[in-house]
């Protein structure tokens, strides 16, 4: 019954030509194709966009990482550079510090060389003396100074003090009255503190002092039993 009505429905209708029918059954036909791949045809280039996103991401991410590795390697050579820069300069300030030392050096060889029958103690007191400010001399050109201690007041930050004595006045208090050792420094930085001895003042206060007034503020006070002028 089914093959008879389709067999019904391909026969052309009254008045109806077989070309017509044949032209809308292929219309049909196109149509439905149509709509069952046309999602297919639209989830293609969004596929093929995604695909181009992962791969262009994918680039940047091996630049990014190649250029990290650039960066790594540029900085630990740059490290390693200054570090070499760093012990050269150290090495030519020490070897310049040598040569500037090396004359003195000299003089003291030149000078244990003399015969003693030959020379006075007060020579060797001069020509030492001499020694010394040669040697304090070539320091000085790099720099380095000595560290003025004594009768100065103590300053905790130049001076090292390993004893104390008794002030004779209070002016003296916190003074250095005896140096045992020369401090120096470079600029402000300190190369040996000097070490000293220091001034305590143990006795009793100034009594204008205590009291806050001036010598100038007593004078000008009236004397006791004194009265104004009539």
């Amino acid at each position: 019954m089914t093959r008879r009505k389709t067999e019904d429905m391909s026969k052309p209708g009254p008045g109806q030509a077989p070309e017509s029918m044949a032209t809308e059954r292929d219309e049909r036909n196109a149509q439905s194709g149509v709509d069952a791949g046309g999602g297919a045809l639209e989830a293609l280039p969004e596929a093929e966009v995604l695909l181009a996103e992962l791969e262009e991401a994918r680039i940047e991410t091996e630049e990014l990482k190649d250029r990290h590795l650039r960066l790594a390697a540029e900085f630990d050579n740059f490290r390693r550079r200054t570090r070499q820069e760093q012990l050269q300069l150290r090495a030519l300030a020490q070897a310049d510090i040598a040569r500037s030392v090396l004359p003195t050096l000299d003089d003291l060889a030149r000078w244990r060389d003399i015969p003693n029958e030959s020379t006075s103690v007060e020579a060797l007191d001069q020509g030492l003396d001499l020694i010394l400010r040669n040697l304090a001399k070539a320091l000085e050109e790099h720099g380095v100074q000595r560290i003025e201690a004594e009768n100065e007041v103590f300053d905790p930050e130049w001076h090292q003090a390993l004893m104390t004595s008794e002030a004779s006045q209070p002016d003296e208090d916190q003074t250095i009255s005896r140096v045992f050792l020369n401090g120096y420094r470079l600029g402000d930085l300190l190369v040996r503190p000097a070490q000293v001895e220091v001034r305590n003042w143990e006795g009793p206060l100034d009594s204008t002092a205590e009291s806050g007034e001036s010598e100038e503020d007593q004078e000008q006070a009236p004397a006791d039993g004194d009265s104004a002028p009539r």
